[in-house]
């Protein structure tokens, strides 16, 4: 009697067993596929899947405007842009004259000519174009240099005017001038300098930093600046926005022709500045590749 009642015992534990063993790995309907075992993992490891990962990198790169890429790897002189740049602006719905009508342009002389042209709004009484009184500005002791306010053409310096107008946006395009005899040391130093002095005075604006402009040979001082020596300094540039985690418009390329200079059409008769054309092609660039929270 005790050894039948013990076979009855071992065949109960037997088949208890049995049954906890299919219900720890039975699939869930459908079956486990090698995404859900990935995930599964990487749940238990605190680390991401690698799916999760690819999805990541194809949200960050599935929108890259490659648009000068081709001109760049026929023309070595020129310094490529970082198509991996997590400050890179990417393509966009067009934003519309709204997004526009929200940036301030603290430029040079190439953006002074958006106010000249009449191309935002107010026109030529716009107030979304700070710059110098002479319509320029050097890369150099901007810390301290005096632009125009536009509201009531008093001369501030540029940490002044942005703590008492705030703009929402400020693109800032500056640094031709500064080309041709800055290192890169030098060029970063005073571009630091000048993005500081803007956060500390404004901190609620969005800072983006734009890509100098291409330039043609038919310009004057032609080999002291030259598209190389502008791809360099736009390296720099989109190097700080990812820095200080800000974002970078490469207007630059959208200029560009198979030249590997600014395309004849869009250039004025001096070789350095865009002409209406140029210049409303950036407008469009620059609505095309808004910035957004995300």
């Amino acid at each position: 009697m005790k050894k039948i009642k013990s076979i009855s015992v071992f065949l109960f534990v037997i088949i208890l067993l049995s049954s906890c063993s299919q219900t720890i790995t039975k699939e869930p309907e459908g079956g486990i596929n090698a995404s859900d075992s990935a995930n599964v993992s990487a749940e238990t490891s605190g680390e991401e899947a690698p799916d999760e990962i690819s999805s990541e990198k194809t949200k960050k790169t599935k929108n890259v405007d490659r648009t000068g890429e081709d001109i760049y790897k026929s023309h070595p002189e020129l310094t490529p842009v970082d198509y991996d740049s997590p400050a890179l602006l990417p393509l966009s719905d067009d934003a519309g004259q709204e997004y526009i009508d929200k940036i301030t342009f603290l430029c040079d002389s190439p953006f002074y000519w958006l106010k000249l042209y009449g191309l935002l709004s107010g026109g030529t009484d716009t107030t979304q174009v700070w710059t110098g009184p002479e319509g320029t500005m050097t890369l150099a002791y901007l810390r301290d240099f005096r632009i125009v306010d536009p509201f009531d053409k008093t001369e501030r310096t540029i940490p002044e005017t942005a703590a008492l107008r705030k703009p929402p946006i400020m693109i800032i395009t500056i640094g031709i001038n500064g080309v041709s005899f800055m290192d890169e040391e030098y060029f970063k130093e005073e571009y630091k300098n000048l993005i500081d002095v803007i956060k500390e005075a404004s901190p609620d604006t969005v800072i983006i930093l734009q890509s100098i402009l291409p330039i043609s040979p038919a310009y004057k001082h032609w080999g002291s600046i030259t598209n190389a020596s502008i791809t360099k300094a736009n390296r720099w540039i989109l190097e700080l926005a990812e820095e200080y985690g800000l974002s970078y418009l490469d207007s630059f390329s959208c200029l560009l022709g198979e030249n590997g200079n600014i395309r004849s059409e869009l250039v004025m008769k001096d070789g350095l500045h865009a002409n209406k054309d140029g210049l409303e092609l950036v407008l469009k660039y620059i609505r095309t590749h808004a910035y957004t929270e995300d």
